[in-house]
């Protein structure tokens, strides 16, 4: 469009590309003739953006904490003999490689602490938990905990619109 020359009658406003002209890519793609590629174009539509997996551990967090908290107002009273607190208020979600860890802090006898926690693997979108071997009886409690509010915070996040 040349905007040197004066709107004749015979203008239509209707085959101005306005995007074009203005020096963005047109909102209207042209029709493919060939359905293979209109099939390809589609999917690209519906793929969902990557997300960060950082932020992923934060939302984590935020909602395991939650769940802990909730969890602890039912009654949780689990407090190994040797450990002195735990704070439930400690609770954290760390990420390392593909790998989520929900731990807590537990202070024991003799100004020692500990974070035990539950790990998950995250591949392709799904979230599988580690099976941990060896946990001491007195332990099973506190990682259950753990591990219920883990679960919840995941399926609450997959629940979202985003994930």
């Amino acid at each position: 469009m040349d905007f040197d020359q004066p709107i004749t009658p015979d203008f239509n406003a209707d085959e101005v590309d306005f995007f074009a002209e203005l020096g963005a890519l047109s909102s209207v793609q042209p029709a493919s003739s060939n359905p293979l590629h209109n099939i390809l174009l589609e999917e690209e539509e519906h793929e969902m953006p990557e997300v960060d997996p950082v932020l992923v551990a934060e939302l984590l967090q935020v909602l395991a904490q939650h769940n802990i908290r909730q969890q602890s107002e039912d009654g949780f009273d689990a407090l190994p003999e040797n450990a002195q607190n735990i704070d439930l208020n400690s609770a954290r979600v760390t990420l390392s490689d593909d790998e989520y860890r929900l731990s807590l802090l537990v202070e024991l006898q003799g100004n020692q602490q500990i974070r035990p926690c539950v790990r998950v693997q995250h591949n392709a979108g799904d979230f599988d938990f580690v099976e941990e071997n060896n946990i001491p009886s007195v332990w099973k409690p506190l990682y259950d905990l753990l591990e219920n509010a883990f679960k919840q915070a995941i399926q609450s996040l997959k629940s979202s619109t985003y994930f």
